[in-house]
């Protein structure tokens, strides 16, 4: 059979697959598919494996792990995408058409069904109004480099899109990028949500004075493998117990994960103090994707890690590893924001579409198929009963310049690694 690259169907062969899409063969192999990585392997064996019939084999769910494929199918275009446009125009993930210009960073699970809702509402106002949207929202896994090429590019509030989105802190509050535009009154919230969702009604998640407008929260939980606990050891249950030198070279963490990654960063220096940065330096073995420990656990060699951080979406898939335990640490899983900014002067179309991104239909897609918690008041959270959450704050955003902490950190935590 043969199908468009970049759309998988549960028919097709692991040859079919690999071959249209070669940025899945990584995927495989790090989820229990060795053979996949071995080219002659891949051209006679796979030829006679459906996906279908591989998933079942692994016990793995068929849906999470075509989502994890696609992920990497959409992760390797962007980075192309990307690449070829900032040769062109340094403003890099910024549009360069259109009345209305939103840009920004999605998470993977979540960016098409986004891009595909947003698109309806932009259809809608063109016919409307005749005024254009031009929409430039990549993968997350672009990386910061992306982002911060882009932001250096900004000069005033002119070069700024109507719109912008990402997880994570270091775009809206470094003082060198977004803050210092935040700081001239230039942002506002659009939408005006009649309270807030009851999941995080302790937190005081929205900003205080009007800026930013929190759409949803990434949680970072814990992946246990039982099999590489010594006899008698017990589950890690909690930040504290991970950052223990008994996990030292144990631990897993998505290093690479930019938005993430430096949120934990922060926390742990907030919760912990930077001995708790150190330990956590220390206790890495290995920078992973979530999607590399989140479907199994046969490491090479003997080596693997005993704990993994992973974003909470990545359970879907641990949950039908037998040898898995997902723990939602006591002290509260860390969250990265998913902010957006609109600016003040942007004008009715665009306060429209921003609409949209706080909507409870965007919220829903954000919580139900990326399982990232949202903050509208109506959508319906699905995180286990008592779920807390850990938190920065508005007033330790504030009272700290986040792009002088963060490097910083990341100093400590490196140093503790080398």
């Amino acid at each position: 059979m043969s199908t468009q690259p970049g759309v998988i169907t549960p028919e097709m062969t692991l040859f079919e697959i690999t071959e249209q899409n070669p940025a899945t063969i990584a995927v495989f192999v790090a989820n229990g598919f060795e053979h996949v990585g071995d080219e002659t392997k891949r051209t006679t064996h796979g030829k006679m494996v459906t996906l279908q019939q591989a998933v079942k084999m692994k016990s793995k769910d068929l849906a999470t792990f075509t989502s994890l494929l696609e992920s990497a199918i959409e992760e390797a275009a962007d980075k192309t995408d990307v690449t070829l446009e900032m040769a062109d125009d340094s403003a890099g993930i910024f549009p360069r058409h259109g009345d209305i210009k939103v840009a920004g960073l999605l998470p993977c699970p979540v960016r098409i069904p986004l891009l595909e809702a947003c698109d309806r509402v932009c259809r809608e106002i063109t016919e409307e109004t005749g005024k254009t949207v031009g929409v430039n929202l990549v993968a997350a896994s672009v990386g910061a480099d992306v982002l911060d090429k882009a932001l250096q590019g900004i000069r005033d509030e002119d070069d700024l899109p109507d719109i912008f989105l990402s997880a994570g802190f270091e775009a809206f509050f470094d003082r060198r990028n977004m803050a210092r535009f935040r700081d001239q009154g230039v942002f506002t919230i659009s939408h005006d949500w009649k309270g807030q969702n009851p999941l995080f009604k302790d937190y005081d998640l929205q900003d205080p004075r009007g800026f930013y407008s929190m759409l949803a929260v990434v949680p970072a939980v814990l992946l246990v493998d039982r099999t590489r606990l010594a006899e008698g050891e017990d589950v890690p249950r909690s930040w504290a117990e991970v950052l223990d030198e008994r996990f030292a070279g144990r631990l897993a963490l998505p290093v690479g994960d930019f938005d993430l990654f430096n949120g934990i960063l922060l926390t742990i220096w907030k919760e912990f103090g930077e001995e708790g940065v150190a330990a956590l330096g220390r206790n890495l073995q290995r920078g992973m994707h979530p999607s590399q420990v989140a479907g199994r656990f046969a490491a090479r060699k003997g080596e693997g890690p005993t704990v993994s951080v992973i974003p909470y979406f990545f359970s879907r898939m641990a949950g039908f590893n037998p040898d898995a335990e997902i723990v939602w640490p006591a002290e509260g899983a860390v969250i990265s924001p998913i902010f957006m900014l609109l600016k003040r002067k942007a004008g009715a179309e665009a306060a429209r579409v921003a609409d949209f991104f706080a909507s409870r239909e965007a919220g829903e897609i954000l919580a139900h198929k990326g399982l990232f918690p949202s903050c509208h008041p109506e959508v319906e959270n699905k995180v286990p009963d008592h779920a807390p959450f850990l938190w920065l704050g508005w007033d330790f955003i504030m009272e700290h310049d986040l792009g002088e902490l963060i490097p910083r950190v990341n100093a400590v935590f490196n140093q503790a690694g080398a």
